[in-house]
């Protein structure tokens, strides 16, 4: 439903109107039919909009608080849920998932729930097995029955990967701790009090007014889909618009139904066996080095795609940008990057300045690294679990987050930072994009974060 890659922000143009001309500028690159969008500066709603079509088939004009299906946006509420019973003493994020799912195999023993809302398991993506793909129909005990067999692309807690087998398996064990379906759960304790009233799960089979339709481009083709129908809801199921999300957006600045100690394991870096910290919290994307406040999430389905992108969160001068939209795959969450980069410049990441380099030996050794990772020859010396782990895992087999690092000329030192027991190391390629490089005290690295500047 939505992949982690990357982050790099659409580029903000100059303009009087930024997000008119973004919008309009990704619906001509992505032939997206219609797309809408809310912007929410210091709590108060300042933009709510309409693009193109709801029906690309009978060019219905799309309205502002139409419906779409917004897929991983889905799994940020499965973590609050989680959290509501983690407050209640019925859920343990410290726990073996074994005790929430019967039958679980031995491969499952040490993986915690914790790791589920993390994302790092190693549990393997269930949408790329044949028979339980997002346009597959099946339930849910033939679902579990076949991810029980599958092995784990890294053992747990020693890598980060993005995975919505995850929040699958979290649907199951919120509906053992809760004793109710999670479905009923989610609309009882969170979608009713905060008055989504809109806010509700896919059927395919339900007329429901002002839906919009989404589409899927292969090739020159375009088809007409009517979203997920399979058993799993607590992944990418939920169906919202943006009056609804608008108040999803108030509740979470508002810090409503959740303890202060929920919101903050919601908003706090997934920690590996390491010590090393991945800028994803529990449903939520976290700021990368450098960055404003920051949290987003982006969600892709069958025919639909949409993003949350907030900064600031409590802060003055804090915008939530929502963008919706009938068309798979636009990056929603980037897309809403850029209009708030267009509305405020200053949230813009800084561009490290190039040093004087302490340790040119350290940096050419480095560059190596760098050049045997982009060829997948980087060996177990050079490089930790935590960067090799995931790439075995089903998004990053057809190709390397790294490819592009042996195109680099330039791997100019910036500056050194100190994490805990690590090193972070900040580079600038070729005067276009900057590097962060993390080492283990054995000079390993250990994470690699690339970053193109922006526009």
């Amino acid at each position: 439903m939505y992949a982690a890659g990357v982050f790099a922000f659409l580029a903000p143009l100059a303009f009087a109107d930024p997000i008119d001309t973004v919008v309009r500028r990704e619906m001509t690159r992505t032939g997206c039919p219609g797309m809408t969008v809310a912007v929410v500066r210091d709590g108060k709603l300042t933009t709510k909009r309409a693009y193109g079509v709801a029906d690309l088939e009978l060019g219905d004009k799309m309205r502002p608080d139409d419906l779409f299906e917004v897929g991983s946006i889905t799994k940020q509420f499965t973590a609050f849920l989680s959290l509501l019973l983690v407050q209640d003493g019925k859920l343990n994020l410290e726990a073996p998932i074994s005790e929430y799912v019967d039958g679980a195999p031995e491969a499952w023993k040490t993986i915690k729930v914790r790791n589920l809302l993390n994302q790092n398991s190693g549990l393997p993506e269930y949408v790329q097995i044949e028979g339980l793909g997002l346009m597959d129909t099946f339930d849910r005990a033939r679902w579990l029955e076949v991810m029980k067999t599958q092995p784990l692309d890294f053992p747990p807690s020693t890598a980060w990967a993005y995975s919505n087998t995850n929040y699958a398996l979290m649907g199951l064990i919120i509906e053992k701790a809760g004793g109710k379906p999670y479905t009923e759960q989610l609309t009882d304790r969170v979608l009713k009090p905060l008055g989504m009233t809109e806010t509700r799960f896919q059927d395919i089979n339900a007329i429901w007014p002002r839906r919009a339709h989404g589409i899927i481009r292969q090739g020159k083709e375009t088809m007409r889909v009517s979203g997920m129908g399979g058993s799993i809801q607590s992944d990418g199921t939920l169906v919202s618009n943006l009056a609804d999300l608008v108040k999803w957006d108030a509740a979470l600045r508002e810090r409503k139904l959740l303890k202060a100690e929920g919101y903050a394991e919601l908003w706090k870096p997934g920690k590996l066996a390491n010590g090393l910290e991945k800028p994803y919290g529990m449903g939520w994307f976290l700021t990368g080095p450098d960055g404003p406040a920051y949290v987003g999430h982006a969600g892709a389905s069958v025919g639909y795609s949409g993003g949350i992108a907030r900064f600031k969160d409590g802060q003055k001068g804090s915008i939530s940008v929502i963008v919706l939209c009938n068309q798979y795959a636009v990056q929603g969450e980037e897309l809403g990057k850029s209009i708030a980069l267009g509305l405020d410049p200053s949230l813009k990441f800084p561009i490290p300045t190039p040093a004087a380099d302490p340790d040119a030996a350290r940096t050419a050794h480095l560059r190596e690294v760098l050049n045997h990772l982009a060829a997948n020859k980087a060996t177990a010396e050079e490089v930790g679990a935590s960067v090799t782990g995931p790439l075995g895992s089903w998004r990053l087999r057809s190709g390397s987050p790294y490819a592009s690092l042996a195109n680099v000329k330039t791997m100019a030192f910036a500056r050194e930072d100190r994490l805990g027991g690590f090193k972070r190391l900040v580079y600038r390629l070729d005067s276009k994009s900057t590097a962060y490089l993390t080492l283990d005290e054995a000079g390993k690295i250990v994470a690699v974060q690339l970053r193109p500047d922006p526009a």
